[in-house]
């Protein structure tokens, strides 16, 4: 996430798990309410999902609530693990 600028206000897209062939996408995505939140105990963009890959038109699955992204994660991490939609 080396030169990744995210603020308030922009969109994100962040994968729970590396996006691999043979294998549906996995991933939230939201408008940024705290860029630097540190309320979990690790600095985390706080978000409000609007979209979660996972959802259909009967079950909202994650859509609507306010989740953590953390910036870097010990496990799993990858290039493009969080995306901004808005730039």
């Amino acid at each position: 996430m080396v030169g990744l600028t995210i603020v308030e206000g922009d969109v994100i897209r962040a994968y729970d798990f590396k996006p691999m062939a043979g294998r549906e996408d996995c991933f939230i995505e939201g408008e940024v309410i705290d860029a630097h939140s540190t309320e979990q105990g690790y600095q985390a963009y706080k978000i409000r999902v609007t979209r979660d890959s996972w959802s259909d038109s009967e079950d909202k699955g994650r859509v609507g609530i306010e989740m953590f992204v953390p910036w870097r994660v010990s496990f799993n991490e990858f290039q493009g693990r969080v995306m901004n939609l808005s730039r």
